[in-house]
C-alpha cells in the first residue's frame, strides 16, 4: 500500500501541465499560449481538424506555469480569430468556442469548391 501511494505521489510530481489546442474551424490557424503573467509560452500552427498538445513539465522547469492560461487564435493573414481565457491546467481549447469574430478575411467560411454548383443534389 505504501509503495502504491509513493508511486502515485511521484507520478503527480513528474507529470506535466498540458493544454490540448483543437482547431475545429475550417481554417488553418496560429495559436499562442500565454501565462497568467502575459508571457508567451508557445506558438504553433494548427491545421483545420487537428489538435496539438502543449505541455510544461513540473520536473523540467523550476518556474513552471501554473495557470490560468490564455490561448489566442489568429488567421494566417494575421487577423484575430478568437481568444479563450482563462484556461485551466489539462484543458482542451476549441477554436470555435473562443470569443472573437471567428473568421479569416471578409468571408466567414472558405470559398466553396469550383464545382460546387454542378454537384448539388437534384430536387424532386
Amino acid at each position: 500500500m505504501h509503495k502504491l501511494l509513493l508511486l502515485l505521489f511521484l507520478t503527480s510530481i513528474l507529470s506535466a501541465v498540458a493544454i490540448d489546442v483543437y482547431n475545429d474551424s475550417p481554417y488553418t490557424l496560429h495559436a499562442k499560449i500565454y501565462s497568467a503573467k502575459n508571457a508567451e509560452l508557445s506558438s504553433m500552427t494548427v491545421i483545420s481538424g487537428h489538435s496539438i498538445k502543449w505541455s510544461d513539465s513540473y520536473y523540467d522547469a523550476r518556474d513552471y506555469s501554473k495557470g490560468p492560461f490564455r490561448v489566442v487564435f489568429t488567421c494566417p493573414n494575421g487577423d484575430f480569430y478568437g481568444k479563450s481565457s482563462p484556461v485551466g491546467q489539462n484543458a482542451t481549447v476549441h477554436a470555435q468556442r473562443t470569443r472573437g469574430p471567428k473568421k479569416c478575411g471578409a468571408h466567414t467560411q472558405p470559398e466553396p469548391h469550383r464545382d460546387y454548383d454542378q454537384l448539388q443534389p437534384h430536387l424532386k
